[in-house]
């Protein structure tokens, strides 16, 4: 389709150092076509990289004389909608620039009515993207202080709260819930404000989008009351489900589905509703080398259901999940991927408990979600107000993660294979000779002598992360940065950065360290991404505040070290803090920019410091009989079945949800208020 063939068209012009006469070809040819909003877009496009740029100033003449500017606020508003709407097209296409551009026209002629605000934002959205900071980060300043001012009218106009506790909101906010985990806000409540509105017309979207963009009256007996519904007994044999639209190839099923091997069959009975789409069979044999993770899982978990025909249609798939007879109801999705998700299902109460897992890391907001699963270190009792439901606290890391009894996955090696030819094969060679795939044959004079890394997409960072890796490369001598070109269209922003700001301060070293920064194309096939973590890094700098989440168990599994940052609040920026715990890593735990820059900098310059580290890290990987507490995910699913029958026992002794500590030892329940321990309830 024009939508397949539009990004690598893009990205072959940006390879090329092109991308200007590809934004122009674009232009000239909507112009043709009579698309004026889309050339439009493309010439301001080339025109805020090159001011003076000759094509595009003529083509931008011409476009006037096709369309001159209407004053009446009617077509204002229809302008407003269309440039809207071509940014979403340009969204889809992943072309980022193109699609900030035309959200930033929508937001400004919509000159802040309120029914646009998602035009603003989604336009601070597509730049993060890329990286499109402004000169010295001038314009991420200014979008932030926007989306904050944005969220905050919204909150005070369409929030309210009952005297019982309900909460009420008359429209969602502009800002998504998955847009918030890259986000820092004075205002700390207000990502819980924002999922609160997702979650309270969650359901009534989703109704309306079934009854064809009519309303349509929420059958009388739903919600349901499991009031009215015999509980069982706290013996009884439960029936544990999960959610998901990413049951095939995607991150939740790579970290989750060998927990399903160890799951107690004569205590708890799993059942998975898959609501999305199994990978494309050419995919599986060739992307993943026929490894199928989708039919693995239906081979371990009692009862696969496969939903798909109900993903658009909530109120038909929780009825099926309550005749189930379901117990415990898990989130797999969370907000992580909206328009494929089962939008809606729980807010119907489908089973007397629910509970949010691994996949979107924050509050859902929703005061139908129960528990979410994290653990003490992530989600710290300190921050509760920050989520609407309560905690079940793993005693080590929440993260389910399969990496030790994957046999794909390559375990870590204190020895690195010989390099065996001047070309990168997989698992051959250290990070100094593969030199994040750049001048492999270079010289003694261009030896690299430690190799720091990141592999989150370029959404994950900010202008103060960028700021500390220029600070460790500074001291580090002949030391790289390797990253993932995700998305390549970002790499010439983020080396416009680098150049303006060394500049602004002074240092103008901006040429030189940029050619200490390397990219890595994507792969594919997700055991060969794992193993690159061991070709090409000595060392992970996570990003703050939203942290590599399946990228960081990637690495620690390569024997790779991460260096992250504690002081964030939110459960998207502590997971690797608690990881650096259960390691026996803590020292890589820092507290702000410069600790991270000091850390950094000791294990790039102390090689006995550097391999003390990582020895320990392998030694946790390659621990058996028993296996270490952070890869055993036979003891991860112990503890996640006495989290569950723990938050049962509430429930069927009649007590509102609580907060709930799985130890280490035996199945125990501490009370969040009193403190005290019970064997049981």
């Amino acid at each position: 389709s024009v939508q397949d063939a539009f990004r690598p068209f893009l990205e072959c012009y940006a390879r090329q150092g092109k991308i200007l006469d590809a934004y122009l070809f674009i232009a000239e040819e909507s112009i043709r076509r009579n698309e004026q909003a889309m050339a439009e877009v493309y010439i301001e496009q080339v025109l805020s990289m090159d001011s003076t740029n000759e094509n595009a100033l003529r083509l931008k003449e011409a476009l006037l004389l096709l369309s001159p500017p209407s004053s009446s606020p009617d077509n204002s508003l229809e302008k407003a909608a269309e440039m809207y709407d071509l940014g979403t097209s340009l969204f889809d296409e992943k072309n980022f620039e193109a699609a900030a551009d035309a959200f930033d026209k929508s937001c400004t002629i919509a000159d802040g009515n309120m029914a646009f605000g998602s035009a603003c934002i989604n336009a601070v959205y597509c730049r993060a993207n890329i990286m499109e900071w402004g000169y010295n980060a001038t314009q991420f300043e200014k979008d932030m202080q926007m989306i904050e001012a944005i969220t905050h009218k919204e909150a005070k106009a369409w929030r309210s709260v009952d005297s019982d506790g309900t909460i009420h909101w008359k429209r969602a906010t502009s800002l998504h819930p998955h847009m918030c985990l890259g986000l820092q806000f004075k205002d700390s409540m207000l990502k819980r404000y924002v999922a609160e509105s997702y979650a309270v017309l969650d359901e009534p979207m989703a109704r309306y989008k079934l009854n064809g963009g009519r309303a349509l009256a929420l059958p009388s007996d739903l919600p349901y009351d499991h009031s009215k519904k015999d509980k069982g007994d706290i013996d009884s044999k439960l029936r544990i489900g999960f959610v998901s639209s990413g049951i095939s190839s995607k991150a939740v099923l790579y970290l989750s589905y060998p927990m399903f091997e160890f799951f107690d069959k004569t205590k708890f009975e799993t059942h998975i509703y898959s609501v999305g789409a199994p990978d494309n069979p050419h995919f599986i044999q060739n992307a993943m080398r026929g490894v199928d993770w989708r039919k693995r899982l239906m081979k371990t978990v009692d009862k696969f259901h496969d939903v798909q025909h109900l993903k658009d249609d909530h109120i038909n798939l929780a009825r099926k999940i309550y005749h189930d007879n379901i117990h415990i109801l898990i989130e797999w999705d969370g907000y992580a991927r909206q328009g494929l998700r089962a939008q809606g299902l729980f807010a119907l109460r489908p089973a007397p408990i629910q509970m949010l897992h691994q996949e979107f890391l924050g509050t859902s907001g929703a005061q139908y979600m129960d528990y979410i699963i994290t653990d003490q270190i992530t989600s710290p009792k300190t921050l509760e107000h920050l989520y609407v439901e309560k905690f079940i606290y793993m005693p080590n890391h929440f993260f389910s993660k399969g990496h030790a009894i994957q046999k794909e996955l390559k375990r870590p090696t204190y020895k690195f294979a010989p390099k065996k030819t001047e070309y990168y094969v997989l698992g051959t060679g250290t990070p100094q000779e593969n030199r994040c795939l750049s001048d492999l044959n270079a010289g003694e004079e261009n030896k690299v002598s430690f190799v720091y890394c990141n592999f989150n997409k370029f959404l994950k960072n900010n202008p103060e992360t960028v700021l500390s890796w220029i600070g460790i490369l500074r001291k580090v001598p002949n030391s790289i940065l390797c990253l993932l070109e995700n998305p390549p269209s970002g790499i010439a922003h983020l080396r416009k950065y680098i150049k303006d700001v060394t500049s602004l301060t002074g240092h103008n070293d901006g040429k030189e360290i940029n050619s200490r920064i390397h990219f890595l194309p994507w792969e594919a096939n997700p055991f060969d991404h794992q193993m690159r973590n061991q070709d090409f890094c000595n060392v992970v700098l996570d990003s703050h505040p939203y942290n590599g989440h399946t990228t960081a168990q990637d690495a620690l599994y390569g024997g790779v070290p991460i260096i992250t940052r504690s002081d964030g609040e939110d459960m998207a920026s502590r997971v690797t803090t608690s990881a650096n715990k259960v390691l026996g890593l803590e020292e890589l735990n820092t507290n702000s920019s410069s600790h991270l820059i000091d850390v950094a900098v000791k294990i790039g310059t102390d090689q006995k410091f550097f391999q003390t580290i990582r020895n320990h890290l392998i030694g946790t990987c390659l621990q058996q009989n028993p296996m270490h507490e952070y890869w055993d995910v036979q003891r991860y699913v112990k503890d996640f079945e006495r989290g569950l029958k723990m938050s049962w026992e509430r429930y069927v002794s009649g007590e509102n949800p609580d907060h709930v500590f799985v130890t280490n030892d035996e199945s125990k329940f501490i009370s969040a208020t009193s403190g005290s321990t019970k064997d049981e309830l």
